[in-house]
This record gives structure tokens, sequence and C-alpha cells, in this order.
């Protein structure tokens, strides 16, 4: 009876020494955690219980379809990372709307502004140049001013060609006067562009002129 009180003190002391050691094997570095519920595997704390080998001690319950990767040795896949879509290029500015110059021409009859053959500004042109610079304030930021002389069709074409030059210049020179920072040219076309018939006195009239043309960004209505 003793002996086998001896025997089963042995054993448990076998059993008991077994324990510990093997409480001494769980992992120490590298611990593999065992999800919650994932049978097959021995764990503590859900902690993996290792042998001295590092491998994870199973239970007969284990299954290849719950196996832990980590105690197979097998490395789990990344997790695909869903690439952010590009930001979308901002919408290109719009390109600003580019106006066209005006263009406008004033006429002046010749009359108004000269006496018979001359090319002398009179003095009842003050009133006609007045009321041309009047006009020409409307216009904002004026690129250039150009003036042409006309003639009738009465007299040499060539003295024609020369009065029509000549009157153009003196209506260039009240201009570049009042305006020094803008572009004044002058040219002469004679009897050569009439705008009436030179049959009767009061076509002839219309055809002795002055057009003032102006080239401008934009006008004050």
């Amino acid at each position: 009876m003793n002996r086998n009180i001896g025997t089963l003190s042995s054993i448990a002391a076998l059993l008991l020494g077994s324990s510990v050691v093997f409480a001494h094997e769980v992992a120490l570095d590298g611990t593999i955690e065992i999800p919650s519920g994932t049978p097959g595997y021995v764990n503590a704390g859900g902690n993996a219980i290792r042998t001295g080998g590092g491998d994870c001690l199973k239970l007969g319950s284990f299954s290849e379809e719950t196996q832990v990767n980590a105690c197979e040795g097998i490395e789990d896949e990344p997790e695909e990372v869903a690439e952010e879509a590009p930001a979308p290029e901002p919408a290109p500015a719009p390109e600003p709307v580019k106006k066209e110059p005006i263009v406008t021409t004033a006429t002046l009859g010749g009359e108004a502004l000269f006496d018979n053959n001359s090319a002398e500004l009179n003095q009842a042109s003050e009133q006609a140049m007045a009321d041309l610079v009047s006009q020409l304030e409307k216009f904002q930021e004026i690129s250039s001013i150009e003036v042409v002389g006309h003639t009738d069709s009465t007299g040499e074409a060539s003295y024609n060609q020369g009065l029509s030059e000549q009157r153009a210049a003196a209506v260039e020179a009240f201009l570049s006067a009042a305006y020094p920072n803008v572009p004044v040219s002058s040219s002469g076309m004679g009897e050569n562009s009439p705008v009436a018939t030179n049959s009767t006195r009061e076509g002839r009239q219309l055809n002795r002129r002055v057009e003032v043309q102006v080239t401008a960004k934009s006008i004050t209505e």
C-alpha cells in the first residue's frame, strides 16, 4: 500500500516537473497570437504555447482549415492598400476675352476749318476742333489718330493733292498738341476719294473734307 502511494507520488512529481518545464517553454520572444475561437491550438492568454523548438502545441481538433499561418511558418499576405485616386487637375483658367480695338472716323467739313485755297486753320475752325476734341474724350486709351485730307476736283490734280496733304498736316499739328502721348499721322488723298459728285456745288462741298480716324480700346457711353 505504501509502495503504491510512493509510486504515485513519483509520477506526480514527474508530471509536476514536466509542467514546470512546459510552462517555462511558453514563448519568451516572438509570441504568436491565437485569434479567439480558433480551435486546434493550446494557448494561454490568447498566445500560442510553443515547444522548445518554437512550434505551436496543437490539439487533436487541429484542422488546416483553421490553422494559424504564423504557427505554420506561413507569412500572411499584406493587405492591399487601395490607391487613392489622383486629385483632378484644376480646370484651366478661361482665356481673357480679347476685345477688338474700336476704330471710328469723324469727318470735318473743309469750310469749317479753312478759307478757300488755304491750309491754315481759320478762326471759325476753333469751334469745329473743340467739338472734335469733345468727341475724342469719350474714347479710353487712344492708341492712334490718323488724319486724311480730301478736296474736290476743281483745279489741277497735283495742286489738290498738295492742298489735301497740307490741310491734313494742320489738323495733325493741332491734335498732336492736344494728345502729346498719342501717335498722330496725316496724309492726303487729293480729289481721288470723293463721297459725292463733283458736278454740283453741294457735292463738291461734301468732297472738301478732313477725316480723323481714331483707334482706341473702349468708348464711354
